[in-house]
């Protein structure tokens, strides 16, 4: 079983406070949600909506989201998200991959910050965030040690409205429950 060491508010403010320092002329969307958090969710560039209202994840994506984890008994209280990177693109722009890139370090202080037990990432650019550089299609679903936390991809709420990628974001998840099973043994 894995020992956590507990998690305060002033780790996550000092990595934020960073992000501010480094992106001082952009509005940033910082994660959300339970601290200390057994689960992490990484998900991608947040998009006009998610600026808008300063969330990482918003509107139908959000809906989605939050379905699937009913759907397996996971309560959306007891979780944080956050973003691979924390701000957007100015409409019609995308961010470069070394735009990128200069969030990744920060995004890992912030994983740190939380200890988890798991980190699930949302997508093909939270998994590439994370360090995992392979296709989506070929690791979603699987479980990955990263040495404090283990690591499970699966795809954006966003692509769950195709059927069968809403099914294989289930399983993906399901298997998010049996990894927290696992830990508590």
């Amino acid at each position: 079983m894995k020992t956590t060491a507990t998690t305060t508010p002033q780790e996550l403010d000092r990595v934020n406070k960073a992000l501010k320092k480094k992106f001082l002329n952009k509005k940033l969307i910082f994660g959300i949600g339970s601290v200390p958090a057994k689960v992490v969710f990484v998900t991608e560039i947040p998009g006009p909506d998610e600026m808008r209202e300063s969330r990482p994840l918003t509107g139908l994506s959000e809906k989605m989201f939050h379905q699937v984890l009913k759907s397996i008994g996971i309560d959306k209280n007891k979780i944080y998200i956050t973003s691979v990177v924390k701000y957007s693109a100015p409409l019609g722009k995308v961010l470069s991959p070394k735009e990128i890139k200069s969030h990744i370090p920060f995004l890992k202080e912030e994983i740190k910050a939380l200890n988890p037990q798991v980190v699930v990432t949302l997508g093909m650019a939270a998994l590439n965030g994370i360090g995992l550089r392979q296709p989506l299609d070929n690791v979603h679903g699987r479980t990955f040690n990263f040495g404090s936390y283990e690591l499970i991809p699966t795809f954006h709420p966003s692509a769950a409205k195709d059927p069968q990628i809403r099914t294989h974001m289930m399983n993906d998840l399901a298997k998010l429950k049996e990894t927290l099973k696992k830990s508590l043994l």
